[in-house]
């Protein structure tokens, strides 16, 4: 063996191909690559120690080693990564199950057909669903039908989603090697390389929703579907939440919808756009920022009902959006769609809604050819919210607040 690799190029070498095999797993790939690239994962996921133990076996690192692995994977996931590794390599391929819902939005009520299921056996390609709308959506007589297609991914008869034990055990992985590679204290080029390999990697890190959701709408008088391109901005660790504080301290004066104005203010003076951005306020006084792109208005009526639906468990108690709008003469657009109203539009704003727990709303518009006015910003801030009333992707927030208030009476 060579002598210049480290005692850990072995074992992340092993991690590299177990993610390497989940970065081909994809939403739309057929039954038989996703199950090999599974397979694959748990047998490389799981060699990992068996490779790190061959190499520590002759060191004074043993010890260390057992700490750290009961420390990091002796756990409910850890045992079910072994069960699967064992199973896939001596009874069968991995049994998976895909599960695919289709929620329909609008500015009232949102509406989700019956869940689909599919295993190898039964397999169709999601144009096929999609397409098989086409009757229904003409049906409801509107000009355009906003939807979604999440994909749930299971083992065959269980419950847990696939996707939160692959990442909680990816994430487990990380720590131990981290922690060892601390312990030995070593410095290894191939083992440096093969790290920043592992941390380009999209799987664990690109939010689920780019992965395992698509938003479309349908323009029903032309009888066409359209599909949204999306982006957003990852924080780069699996700690998103942040302590309120932090943004006081950059941000001393004012109410939490202030702070939130001018930061974003900012932004925009410096580079003359910005992504809509979710600032999301939890009971515990941390937050956390969720910023995305998009093509198609779905993918904000999602976000929003996605919120709206954490609200509740996840003790969320004030939710402020800022984004970049049009303004029109409703006169100008009646009966046209999204895509067709844009032509039509009067001005662009940047607009800034915030509603909280007690039902408390804010909002400012401010024009964006005025935005490096101070005097005008000035004047905005300072006045009383423009107007009570949020915009329709934000109701199913208010309504999940309001029901809540009412529950609590």
């Amino acid at each position: 063996m060579n002598n210049s690799r480290g005692l850990l190029y072995p074992a992340l070498h092993k991690f590299y191909s177990a993610l390497n095999s989940l970065e081909k797993f994809e939403k739309g790939t057929n039954f038989f690559d996703n199950i090999s690239y599974l397979d694959n994962f748990f047998s490389e996921y799981r060699n990992i120690t068996f490779v790190l133990q061959k190499s520590l076996a002759k060191t004074e690192f043993m010890s260390t080693y057992e700490n750290l692995r009961d420390q990091h994977l002796v756990n409910g996931v850890g045992k079910w990564f072994v069960e699967k590794r064992n199973e896939v390599l001596k009874q069968q391929p991995f049994n998976l199950e895909k599960r695919i819902i289709i929620t329909i939005y609008s500015g009232k009520t949102t509406l989700s057909l019956p869940e689909l299921i599919f295993t190898i056996d039964n397999d169709i390609k999601i144009s096929t669903i999609v397409e098989s709308l086409r009757t229904k959506f003409i049906s409801f007589g509107q000009l355009e039908v906003m939807f979604s297609a999440e994909f749930l991914f299971y083992e065959y008869g269980h419950s847990e989603d696939l996707y939160d034990n692959l990442i909680f055990g990816i994430n487990q992985m990380k720590l131990f090697l981290a922690d060892m590679k601390k312990s030995i204290n070593e410095d290894c080029k191939l083992s440096n390389e093969l790290e920043r390999k592992i941390n380009k990697m999209n799987f664990y890190r690109v939010p689920k929703d780019l992965l395992f959701i698509d938003d479309y709408v349908f323009y029903c008088k032309k009888e066409y579907f359209e599909k949204a391109s999306r982006v957003a901005m990852w924080p780069g660790s699996s700690q998103t939440r942040v302590p309120i504080e932090n943004l006081n301290k950059t941000y001393p004066g004012g109410d939490l919808f202030s702070k939130f104005e001018l930061m974003h203010l900012v932004f925009f003076q410096m580079q003359k756009t910005l992504l809509p951005t979710c600032l999301i306020l939890y009971s515990d006084e941390t937050f956390e920022l969720d910023t995305f792109g998009f093509s198609i208005k779905t993918t904000v009526y999602r976000k929003f009902n996605e919120i709206a639906r954490r609200i509740d468990a996840d003790k969320i108690i004030n939710v402020l959006f800022v984004t970049e709008m049009y303004t029109y003469d409703l006169n100008d657009i009646n009966n046209l769609t999204s895509r067709e109203r844009v032509k039509h539009a009067k001005s662009e704003i940047l607009a800034f809604y915030m509603i909280n727990n007690h039902l408390e709303i804010k909002s400012h518009q401010y024009d964006k050819v005025q935005i490096e006015d101070f005097k005008y910003i000035a004047s905005i801030m300072s006045a009383k919210s423009s107007e009570q009333k949020l915009p329709r992707f934000m109701n199913p927030v208010m309504q999940e607040f309001t029901r809540l208030k009412s529950k609590s009476k």
